[in-house]
């Protein structure tokens, strides 16, 4: 039968945990493998410590890059699995939409789609801005999709 917790005993300036199983101290954290494990006191049983990430959001191209990679990239797919896959989506998704920002608003202004534009003609700055667009995505998957 168990005991309640017992007193806890500084080794090394490194806390222990007395186990009546195995009759000695047992450190509270161990590092091993390059992960950090604590001392769960009731089961005496080492348990992982894992890191969580901030929850970040990920939109259009987050997601068409997570498709592309799971179907036509499955080994860098499995390898972000591994190393940060949420965070590259996150990162990719970022990037996508300043760079589509960016782009729109520089072809605009070479093409003369502006807000006079749209006051005179409204069908036509509707035609212009979706043709703008429909390039700006197809450089963006060229350049921050399809890698």
């Amino acid at each position: 039968m168990k005991n309640e917790r017992t007193a806890d005993k500084v080794i090394n300036g490194m806390v222990h945990i007395y186990s009546d199983e195995f009759k000695t101290f047992l450190p509270q954290y161990i590092d091993e493998n390059g992960l950090k494990y604590a001392l769960h006191r009731d089961t005496m049983t080492y348990l992982p410590l894992l890191e969580v990430d901030e929850p970040c959001e990920i939109g259009m191209w987050g997601r068409k890059r997570l498709e592309y990679l799971r179907t036509e990239k499955k080994g860098t797919y499995t390898a972000l699995m591994i190393s940060g896959l949420i965070k590259h989506l996150a990162e990719i998704d970022k990037a996508t939409n300043d760079m589509e920002n960016k782009l729109t608003e520089e072809i605009c202004k070479a093409e003369g789609v502006t807000e006079a534009l749209k006051k005179s003609n409204q069908m036509e700055w509707v035609a212009r801005r979706n043709n703008i667009k429909n390039r700006v995505r197809e450089i963006i998957y060229n350049e921050l999709i399809y890698i």
